[in-house]
């Protein structure tokens, strides 16, 4: 079985909808990170409690990842963000890319209207050496784009795991990562 190894860093975010309206209420933003569609194992930023609607975080998360998830559309790299509040969290927005989109895309950069897997999912990217940074945007749901997520990322050389027993518990981990 094939893996590779997925290093992303959430960077920050922009121009993000200002969720609190009452009172002038300040947005202090964090990010949810996921693979698959397995939010039970999501991995968390810190909230940035000073960037408002331009949040900060530069935080950075490890994935294993089969070889076959980069192969099709099916399998997405899923950023919600939230303001965090006494009375619970305030969903603002998401990003969703398919990992085959962000494996394309940082073996070399795509001509200027690259479209990607899902209709109208258009990218800033810009490569930097091994690690590959997107600007992408961040809607609510088909409401037109809410601001926008810049993410860095870069993806390890293949590795084939020969025990079968090792393969099924990478596996295992990945779906709970």
């Amino acid at each position: 079985m094939d893996c590779r190894r997925l290093e992303l860093t959430i960077v920050s975010a922009n121009n993000l909808e200002q969720v609190r309206r009452l009172w002038g209420l300040k947005m202090n933003v964090h990010a949810r990170v996921f693979i698959g569609g397995l939010p039970e194992k999501e991995k968390r930023t810190p909230t940035d409690t000073h960037g408002k609607r331009n949040p900060v975080w530069n935080h950075a998360a490890s994935y294993t990842i089969l070889e076959s998830m980069l192969q099709n559309c099916n399998t997405n790299l899923d950023v919600h963000l939230y303001c965090t509040s006494k009375t619970g969290d305030i969903y603002i927005g998401q990003v969703n890319i398919s990992l085959k989109e962000l494996f394309d895309a940082a073996g070399s950069p795509p001509p200027a209207d690259y479209y990607g897997c899902e209709k109208g999912s258009k990218v800033d990217l810009i490569s930097a050496g091994r690690s590959t940074v997107l600007t992408l945007p961040v809607h609510v749901g088909c409401a037109k784009s809410q601001g926008a997520l810049r993410i860095s990322y870069s993806f390890g050389e293949k590795v084939t795991i020969d025990n079968m027993l090792i393969a099924e518990s990478v596996a295992s981990l990945m779906r709970l990562s």
